[in-house]
């Protein structure tokens, strides 16, 4: 899929709340580290978009930051999306590269 559509997967909160807003998340893939910031505006955020992604049937992947799998991700803003249909216009978006965690 990434390969002949890579409009259909983003990585980073911009873009991912970007597509949430169009309910085009078919897959969210988020660190459980967001869910234990001391940040509560930025905690209520993830809660927010995890509960809008399963309420239109997305799916939601949740990773241990103690896994390698989280570890990798949260190397990635800590949240990522693969898309139900190509968003170019997400690829001008410039990538957060301070994640939100503590």
């Amino acid at each position: 899929m990434l390969k002949n559509e890579p409009a259909r997967a983003f990585y980073g909160p911009l873009q991912c709340l970007a597509a949430n807003e169009q309910e085009a998340i078919d897959t969210l893939m988020v660190t459980d580290s967001l869910f234990r910031s001391s940040d509560l505006p930025t905690r209520k955020r993830y809660v927010q978009l995890v509960e809008d992604v399963k309420g239109y049937g997305g799916t939601v992947h949740i990773f241990s930051s103690l896994h390698v799998s989280g570890e990798k991700l949260a190397l990635l803003t800590g949240v990522a999306a693969l898309l139900r249909f190509p968003m170019p216009e997400l690829e001008d978006m410039a990538v957060d590269s301070s994640s939100d965690e503590d």
